[in-house]
């Protein structure tokens, strides 16, 4: 079993599950870490710290080498950025450039970045790409190395709240508010339309469960409020959905709420989290741990898959390699000077005569002239035959609609919906399908069957429609993912 464990101050949580793009909840542990070991996601008493994983993890069994760590606080950086398609190599660059305001001189940053979902009307991909000192990060893996445990991945609690939330919640509602009550910290996260818009954490300044806490996670609110009317937002909040409760009244929490301007009703998140009501409860109340269960499947979302990555730095002193390098050249020039002495002055003339009489031969001279006439033209013919390669390459990148791939996409409508396929825009790689069935619970299934699909890149749909047959239909835009269809392509090659 995976073990999730995350880190922010004092109260740690700690998830045992199974990790993957569907991560499973099966247990949850919380308990106090050694009073001012930890403070705001940073491990200040290295010593007392370890004791702590090493009790904990020889108390409960816990597996020492499938571990996840998720840390909270605000030593690593994130912004949401929207990026036009393109390459892989390139996308990097692109995100890496975005924060580039945040770096400090002379210190060494690794990035990672969450793959979310964008929105509908938009060719661009939403990612949001986040940034840590290399050192922060080899400091989490030593301490842990310490204790006897072996990371496998460490993820932010912002960045991989995120992603949980895009692969889960997002399949139920579009535009949503989750509210986590993480002791006297409130986060507050916004999705509009499908795509993230909004993330904000405030401090409450009560006791923790009384009336005057929940006031105040209430009035944490007016500030989404506010930045909702400020940018316009006119769609309706479908929900508010609360994590990290443990028996809050939420009929009387949605009172609080309404007070604050946010029509909305107020519920328990349970999309996606756990297997049953009991579990789903559980779930919530550890979500941040719970997140590092939860994988896209990419290795540029965790940050000790990006360690080391640029190119290291030379060990040996530049001052110390400039004077090498001058005392090198100083005695060449010592040992030619001594050989040339050394020399019969009649041979090195009858070498020099031999030299200039070869030439200045005419058909020497015919030749050298007739390899630099075939040596320009192989250079162009290279050129030319360079850029045909490279418009063939990019042409292979475009995906295509084959028969294999038709039956991917009718194989898995089977016993769900009847589809119609309609147009498919090669440059883009979109196809559109028309799904329809008399149960509208069918349509959604069949919408998440489409999703699990490796050779999609994205699957978005519109509203469903009520026909006068008695049905229900919607209109799904497939995303193909880069040069689906061209394998037979390549193999005959």
């Amino acid at each position: 079993m995976s073990v999730s464990i995350y880190l922010n101050n004092q109260q740690v949580q700690i998830v045992i599950g199974n990790r993957g793009r569907k991560g499973t909840f099966q247990d949850s542990i919380v308990i106090d870490a050694p009073e001012g070991s930890i403070i705001n996601g940073l491990i200040t008493d290295s010593n007392s710290f370890v004791g702590f994983l090493k009790e904990t993890w020889n108390r409960y069994r816990l597996s020492k080498t499938d571990v996840h760590l998720v840390v909270g606080g605000n030593k690593i950086h994130g912004r949401n950025v929207e990026v036009p398609m393109m390459s892989a190599s390139k996308t990097k660059e692109y995100l890496t450039r975005e924060l580039a305001d945040m770096e400090k001189e002379g210190s060494e940053y690794i990035f990672c970045y969450n793959i979310l979902s964008g929105k509908s009307d938009r060719k661009l991909k939403n990612y949001y790409v986040e940034m840590a000192d290399e050192e922060l990060i080899k400091d989490y893996v030593d301490i842990f190395k310490e204790a006897g445990i072996t990371l496998k991945s460490l993820v932010s609690a912002e960045g991989s709240i995120l992603s949980l939330l895009d692969k889960t919640v997002n399949g139920y509602y579009k535009t949503f508010i989750l509210q986590v009550l993480n002791g006297n910290l409130v986060t507050n996260i916004l999705w509009v339309d499908g795509a993230f818009n909004y993330y904000n954490t405030v401090r409450c300044f009560n006791d923790i469960g009384t009336g005057a806490y929940y006031e105040d996670c209430a009035r944490s609110l007016s500030n989404l409020n506010q930045f909702i009317q400020a940018h316009k937002i006119e769609q309706k909040i479908e929900k508010i959905l609360i994590a990290g409760s443990d028996k809050l009244d939420m009929a009387y929490y949605g009172d609080l709420v309404s007070a604050y301007g946010i029509d909305a009703s107020v519920d328990e998140v349970n999309q996606g989290l756990g297997q049953s009501g009991e579990k789903n409860h559980r779930a919530q109340q550890v979500i941040y741990a719970l997140c590092g269960l939860y994988t896209d499947g990419t290795k540029e979302s965790n940050f000790l898959a990006n360690i080391g990555r640029k190119d290291k730095k030379s060990s040996i002193n530049p001052e110390l390699k400039k004077n090498i390098l001058i005392v090198a050249v100083a005695l060449a020039i010592m040992l030619v000077i001594f050989f040339i002495s050394l020399g019969l002055r009649t041979i090195r003339q009858i070498k020099y005569n031999a030299l200039i009489e070869y030439n200045e031969d005419p058909m020497i001279v015919s030749q050298a002239m007739m390899f630099d006439a075939v040596s320009e033209k192989r250079d162009r013919l290279a050129s030319q035959s360079n850029s045909i390669e490279n418009v063939v390459k990019t042409i292979y990148t475009y995906p295509v609609l084959t028969k294999d791939i038709e039956k991917v996409i009718n194989d898995t409508a089977k016993g769900y919906a009847d589809i119609e396929i309609g147009s498919f825009d090669a440059e883009n790689g979109v196809v559109n399908v028309t799904a329809k069935a008399r149960d509208v619970d069918r349509i959604n299934q069949y919408i998440y069957r489409l999703e699990e699909q490796e050779i999609f890149n994205s699957v978005k749909y519109t509203g469903y429609n009520y026909n006068q047959d008695g049905t229900w239909s919607i209109n799904v835009t497939c995303t193909f993912a880069e040069s689906v269809g061209r394998e037979v392509e390549n193999d005959e090659e």
